[in-house]
């Protein structure tokens, strides 16, 4: 009887996975108790009972009106109750640019892995050159930004040269933007800001060729500066619509009739400088007259505004983030604009959502991962610095194994962060769309636990770098992306979630698009149902089939491509997941939506995952690097996991969640906390020490680490002859001693002592802005 069981289950999974049609499934059902019977391995009784149960089913999944009848009309009207209309929330505002198609395919269950995500083009001869003024002038004071912007042409990074800018791409962006923050983290971010998230980069991408004219040359020559102001994207995500209205109008001048917005405004916060005039604001635009359009509402504009100009006025603030901006409070009273004024013209007066997210995105892509990479190079570099010089209990701190593994934690973050840099680039940046925006604040939380683990390394000795790199400007960054943000970002993943799987699910939006129909076709919707519930099936029978072929059972068969059948597993898992949490939220109307931030979280790590196995897929020469992207792997499964645990816990009832906890881990959890103990002597900070590092100490750093490197086997003959840890404090003493035994020549003792003569060396910038003279006592 349990192989009769088996045998059914084993057809329904495999249909389910296969995709193959119900009635070919009805047909096998149909056939299979007749065989079992014959082959005795079940009664008469059995195979009647079965056989009865199994009619039931087919009759009612494939004759179409007993279905409807049964199923399809019932839940029609469930969901047209008043209590249960959360789905009416959802509505489809793109056509395509909300996602992109690999994203889709990993939303959907099926990774790609055959796109290309490792991006790192050689350096043009015009970011070498800009490199050079940047070392020229690495910092600049509060009153001197403007200046700054202009000496450089910062303004202008991403402006085509036609138009007197730079014409760097994004890539090119990123360096330049890299290389400043390298000095100071802040002016970097500032400068990312500007050229990336403001009215310049909407009028480089979607402005009119006037408007590209007008704006972007005195934009890049600084004769005009432009204001930061909040996007409050999720906002609009969420009511499809501004809260600013504006209607069109029409006035008289120079004999004759312009069709223009009349707009109030109040309560507009901005950033800028003394030379800030330019900003843009999200308009719900409305022509109520049916002047221009025969709808009474237009849609979203954006539109540029400039206050030497238009009639704003303009109220001072404090100064903010150490004085490169100031506050200042817009508010207008019945002002008209031109229909020019809107950023593409009057023909995207409906696209200013659109705009807006694309803004974002490109954004987010750009400047946090830029301004971060020298954060994480400096935690780790420092980190690994004072393992060596520092002691506790008379022993190195390296030597001890829970400082080692923080250690190697350090630069696995690191590791991921150069690699989401490397993505994000990849395909002209155009392989990723939200999930940049998802990233954004990851990013800037992971560097900002990357200083708390500097800071629990270096202990007492944490004041001695509060200067260095100028690492305690961190949190003003943070700060500054949220303040520019508008809204809390955990809270308001909702309506981003909510557009990403109507965009990227195969079924989602024709539901939606038929049940908001004043008159719904029964028949067609009963084919989106039942079409919607073989998807999730289809996802259900694809974990399934990877948790066998995972399984130690499984890997004898399928020896190949373990890990690539893992993230296949974890992303089948996540689109089954996300499907069922998205429509129990739509049926309930009070639902706990924290799960959303649970499933941007998972969907985060299994984008570092497609990254992670290309690199590891691809590396061969460097045996420690290798290793570290091993580690990263297996921590990175480890959290994916945890972030779907966490959304069915947060998203379902105690039973419910058990349930589907069951399904999807049939055979248990799979993936464990990365263990970050290397068995080897693995030197992880030459992972660090590749590529161009302005940074004189951490240039310092990354020699004496190879320096160590050279020596190690030095260095582990002595320790073993004196039965004691070579440190900074007593490694004369021990190598003079070694040396007079004749355990070590004198070339290897001057090794030894060179490579420790360069860590002791290095000198931090302390506390009250001088070099440490005192480490080594």
């Amino acid at each position: 009887m349990l192989s009769y069981f088996f045998a059914l289950f084993t057809l329904s999974v495999t249909a389910a996975y296969y995709r193959l049609p119900f009635w070919l499934l009805s047909v096998l059902w149909f056939l299979t108790p007749f065989v079992f019977y014959k082959l005795k391995f079940i009664t008469n009784t059995q195979g009647i009972i079965t056989l009865f149960l199994l009619l039931n089913a087919m009759a009612l999944i494939n004759i179409r009106p007993i279905r409807r009848w049964l199923v399809t009309i019932p839940m029609l009207h469930g969901l047209n109750n008043k209590d249960q209309n959360a789905w009416r929330k959802f509505s489809r505002i793109d056509d395509g640019w909300l996602t992109t198609k690999f994203e889709k395919n990993l939303f959907n269950g099926n990774p790609d892995f055959k796109t290309a995500l490792l991006h790192s083009p050689a350096t043009s001869q015009k970011v070498k050159q800009l490199f050079n003024a940047i070392e020229k002038q690495t910092t600049t004071t509060a009153s001197a930004f403007p200046e700054y912007l202009a000496s450089l042409g910062l303004q202008g990074i991403l402006t085509p040269e036609q138009y007197d800018g730079l014409g760097l791409t994004p890539y090119e962006c990123t360096q330049v933007i890299e290389r400043i923050a390298s000095h100071e983290p802040l002016l970097g971010a500032a400068v990312g800001i500007l050229s990336c998230e403001s009215a310049i980069t909407l009028i480089n991408h979607h402005g009119s060729k006037e408007q590209k004219r007008q704006y972007l040359p005195a934009f890049a020559q600084a004769e005009k500066q432009v204001f930061l102001n909040p996007t409050f994207l999720y906002e609009l995500l969420e009511n499809n619509q501004s809260s600013i209205e504006g209607r069109i109008d029409s006035e008289v001048h120079d004999n004759k009739t312009i069709h223009g917005i009349r707009l109030s405004f109040d309560d507009v916060i901005v950033m800028g400088t003394n030379k800030s005039s330019v900003f843009y604001l999200a308009i719900h635009v409305t022509d109520f007259t049916n002047e221009l359009s025969k709808k009474t509402k237009l849609g979203t504009a954006l539109c540029l505004f400039d206050t030497e100009r238009d009639d704003i006025k303009v109220r001072h603030g404090n100064p903010t983030f150490k004085g490169l901006f100031q506050y200042y409070h817009l508010s207008a009273d019945n002002i008209f604009i031109p229909l020019s004024q809107i950023i593409g013209g009057f023909g995207a007066v409906n696209q200013g959502i659109k705009q807006l997210y694309q803004l974002q995105s490109f954004a987010a892509g750009i400047w946090p991962a830029a301004v971060s990479l020298p954060i994480h190079r400096s935690g780790t570099l420092i980190s690994w610095h004072f393992s060596h010089i520092k002691k506790q209990n008379s022993r190195a701190l390296l030597d001890y194994r829970l400082v080692k593994k923080q250690l190697i934690r350090q630069f696995s973050h690191s590791q991921r962060l150069k690699l989401l840099n490397q993505m994000a680039m990849s395909g002209n940046n155009k392989n990723m769309s939200y999930s940049h925006i998802l990233f954004k604040n990851s990013i800037l939380d992971a560097s900002l636990d990357q200083l708390t683990w500097l800071r629990t390394i270096l202990g007492s000795h944490a004041h001695n770098i509060k200067g260095e790199n100028n690492l305690n400007q961190y949190f003003r960054i943070k700060h500054l992306s949220m303040e520019l943000d508008g809204d809390s970002h955990e809270i308001n993943q909702l309506p981003l979630m909510k557009k990403v799987a109507l965009s990227s699910h195969p079924w989602y939006a024709k539901e939606i698009a038929l049940m908001s129909e004043p008159k719904v076709d029964p028949k067609l919707l009963d084919r989106y149902l039942f079409k919607h519930m073989g998807w999730v099936m289809h996802q259900l029978a694809k974990v399934w089939v990877y948790a066998v072929r995972t399984s130690w059972f499984g890997r004898l068969f399928w020896r190949r491509k373990k890990r690539q059948n893992f993230i296949k597993r974890i992303s089948a898992s996540y689109a089954f997941i996300a499907d069922l949490a998205l429509i129990k939220w739509s049926l309930k109307k009070d639902s706990n939506t924290e799960f959303t931030g649970y499933l941007a979280t998972c969907n985060q790590h299994l984008l570092m995952l497609m990254v992670l196995i290309q690199a590891y897929e691809q590396q061969s020469d460097n045996p420690a690097e290798k290793w570290l992207l091993k580690q990263s792997l297996k921590d990175s499964f480890y959290l994916s996991q945890r972030a779907l645990n966490q959304c069915i816990n947060s998203a379902f009832s105690r039973f419910g969640a058990l349930a589907l906890k069951v399904m999807i881990f049939p055979f248990g959890k799979p993936f464990h906390q990365a263990s970050f103990s290397p068995k080897g002597d693995y030197d992880l900070s030459q992972v660090e020490a590749n590529g161009n590092k302005p940074h004189s100490i951490l240039q310092q750093i990354a020699d004496a680490s190879k320096q160590l490197s050279a020596v190690q086997s030095i260095e582990h003959a002595v320790s073993n002859a004196t039965g004691t840890a070579l440190t900074t404090k007593n490694h004369q003493v021990l190598i003079n001693r070694t040396l007079a035994a004749g355990i070590i020549s004198v070339e290897q003792a001057e090794q030894i002592r060179a490579a420790y003569d360069a860590i002791l060396n290095i000198q931090l910038i302390n506390h009250f802005g001088n070099k440490d003279e005192t480490q080594e006592n």
